[in-house]
């Protein structure tokens, strides 16, 4: 049995299509590893906001407690 990835269907060996959607094989796995590669690079991409992003609100907030306690 093949599974589609794309409507999430198992349909038989011998069909060249998958009967639901019409999409083949080869074209199903090329969008499933095109779309691995997006998720890795939004992962990344999240990643490298959460890295910058922390450091600077833990700063943010030093500089605030700086700024209020040299006004008294």
């Amino acid at each position: 049995m093949k599974y589609c990835k794309t409507c999430r269907t198992f349909y038989s060996d011998e069909a060249a299509v998958c009967p639901k959607c019409g999409i083949d094989a080869a074209r199903a796995k090329a969008e499933a590893v095109s779309s691995e590669k997006a998720e890795q690079k939004k992962v990344i991409k999240d990643w490298i906001w959460l890295v910058i992003g922390v450091p600077l609100f833990i700063g943010l907030i030093y500089l605030l407690v700086y700024i209020l306690r040299s006004i008294n």
